[in-house]
């Protein structure tokens, strides 16, 4: 039985790590969909779905080489748990605030902030922690199988938020994100590396920043994935922060039908992470490359079917292709950074790769603002989002085009 297993899940205490992440991480994906689906709720233009993505991201994209220092530097253990702890309770208070009707749309947005705030030190050191975890053998492994439990859970979670949203409340929903964010604690403070990573002695968490900023420019491959990964987050996928808008505008459905479109995308996205959960991606430059063109000729898709038809069965198929070629992108970055990357700068690079993700919610800005633009030149109604969004696919299609046929350095990965 063992043998056919993930190499990563033959480490008992990985194994209680990707546990706990999935409980980690269900609730995270349950929190995204309630903070898009009541800013729609309260304010029903692009715009402030387009502004919660900056409020979401902005914090974590101020801080997180600094997080990634801190990590790097101080107990990654210890940083996470109290990150998620400060989590659970803002959880809380935005049932409560909820419930109560006490929220006015731009309440989100400071929410969302507060959150973006704490993940920028949270995740460089969960992150970074992992890898203690397993032999060097196995962390290609490790990195996939830990990838399989956020995408996973893309599968599952938007559904039981619509669900819940729809039967419940939005406020049951984010209780239960407060409770998932308690088990993982548990389950991860059970967990203990096979060693402990050197820790800088002289300096500071400012000083040893700047010095992950000086690593990651010497380390060519570094430099070039972690650029693209910037590109192919503010391109490739607002379209998952927008589907609250997508779904109620365009396909006429409620919570229930929007989380059947964001789960689509999760069932593209977990595949990857099935197909290569063994031994992990071979040829990283390949997975980069062809990612970043079918997730743009998917997206370019997409948006266009979406305009002429407005068909569910058809955009969640093509969806679930998008989600497909975003998961190989991150599932070979990743792959590439937790290999290739010095053990004492870890947590700077991965915080920076970090980074990238809150470009997805800077994403919906740009689509969102521009998609608003669009609507009043073209005299259209709500057609301008998806515009939008096929400009970002066609970005997309030519950088994936042109990184493989004339970037050099991606070859040493």
């Amino acid at each position: 039985m063992m043998k056919f297993l993930p190499e990563a899940l033959r480490s008992r205490h990985f194994t209680i790590f990707f546990i706990g992440n999935i409980f980690s991480y269900h609730a995270v994906q349950i929190f995204i969909f309630a903070e898009s689906w009541i800013v729609h709720e309260l304010n029903e233009t692009p715009e402030a779905l387009g502004m919660l993505g900056l409020y979401a991201s902005l914090p974590t994209i101020i801080f997180n080489v600094f997080g990634g220092a801190v990590a790097d530097r101080f107990n990654k253990k210890l940083l996470v748990s109290m990150s998620q702890i400060f989590q659970a309770i803002i959880f809380i208070i935005f049932a409560y605030s909820y419930a109560n009707g006490h929220l006015e749309y731009w309440h989100v947005y400071i929410i969302a902030a507060i959150i973006s705030f704490s993940t920028a030190f949270e995740l460089p050191a969960k992150m970074s922690y992992f890898p203690s975890l397993l032999d060097r053998k196995n962390l290609s492994s490790g990195v996939v199988v830990d990838l399989f439990a956020w995408q996973g859970t893309r599968v599952i979670a938007p559904l039981i938020a619509g669900f819940i949203f729809a039967v419940y409340g939005g406020s049951f929903a984010l209780l239960c994100s407060s409770l998932l964010i308690l088990i993982f604690i548990i389950l991860f403070n059970t967990t203990k590396p096979l060693y402990n990573p050197k820790k800088p002695i002289d300096g500071n968490p400012i000083s040893d920043a700047f010095d992950g900023l000086k690593y990651i420019y010497q380390n060519k491959p570094m430099l070039v994935l972690l650029c693209l990964s910037f590109l192919v987050y503010l391109s490739g996928y607002a379209y998952l922060n927008m589907l609250p808008y997508i779904g109620v505008q365009i396909f006429k459905v409620g919570s229930k039908g929007t989380g059947l479109l964001m789960t689509a995308a999760g069932i593209g996205s977990v595949l990857p992470t099935i197909i290569f959960a063994k031994s992990g991606i071979p040829n990283k430059r390949l997975g980069v490359c062809l990612s970043m063109l079918f997730s743009g000729f998917f997206l370019i898709l997409f948006a266009g079917s979406s305009i002429l038809y407005q068909y569910i069965p058809l955009a969640a198929i093509i969806i679930s292709i998008i989600g497909f070629a975003n998961s190989l992108y991150a599932t070979s970055v990743m792959s590439a950074i937790q290999i290739h990357v010095s053990e004492e700068f870890r947590g700077r690079v991965v915080g920076i790769f970090v980074m990238s993700f809150s470009f997805m919610s800077l994403g919906s800005l740009w689509v969102g603002t521009l998609g608003g633009f669009l609507d009043k030149v073209l005299l259209t109604e709500h057609f301008g989002v998806l515009i939008s969004l096929m400009f970002g696919g066609v970005i997309l299609l030519f950088a994936g085009i042109i990184m493989y046929l004339f970037n050099t350095s991606l070859k040493k990965i």
